[in-house]
């Protein structure tokens, strides 16, 4: 009876560690640092011009997973209302899909140009793989739909490789 009754403590010991793993191993994203205004353009004030070909520029995510299964992940010239000073990623996933979610803070007032911004944060708990990869553009209330996707395909992470790809190029932060 004792040897059924010691079992029985093992095996819920056992499966309590099981289930702290799960929620130790979520995926989540941390270290999100934004540059300052990189590029300043005005409809108004830019030579059309140049104007014309620095707004068409698009907006690349990389991503480089390390042997810690941490993936150091960069935003490269997001485009939003030069008035935002933060710039925030947020996670959703499942299973093999995650949903990146870039927003900003609450303007207090509006300014009339649009500057390009690179966001730099840590994703933890990668494995090498093929990932399902949803990138939105949302409101300062987090709020996002379908179309607000400025990202929306297949990637492949291998570790110490960094995978390159191109956001929708029309796309800019919403400013509320």
């Amino acid at each position: 009876m004792k040897k059924i009754f010691y079992a029985l403590i093992c095996l819920m010991g056992l499966s309590a560690c099981s289930a702290e793993n799960v929620v130790l191993d979520t995926l989540k994203i941390y270290d999100v640092a934004n540059s300052t205004c990189k590029l300043n353009l005005s409809k108004t004030e830019t030579r059309s011009d140049f104007y014309m070909e620095n707004n068409a520029a698009p907006t690349t995510l990389g991503i480089e997973l390390g042997e810690d299964g941490i993936a150091l992940c960069k935003f490269e010239n997001v485009r939003a209302n030069c008035a935002v000073r933060n710039i925030y990623v947020k996670m959703d996933n499942q299973n093999n899909q995650i949903n990146l979610i870039v927003y900003h803070n609450v303007l207090d007032a509006f300014a009339d140009c649009i500057c390009e911004y690179d966001v730099e944060f840590k994703m933890s708990k990668l494995t090498p793989g093929n990932y399902h990869l949803k990138v939105y553009y949302a409101g300062t209330n987090m709020q996002y739909d379908e179309t607000d996707v400025a990202y929306n395909g297949k990637i492949n992470l291998t570790r110490n490789d960094k995978v390159s790809v191109i956001l929708n190029s029309e796309m800019i932060l919403p400013e509320r």
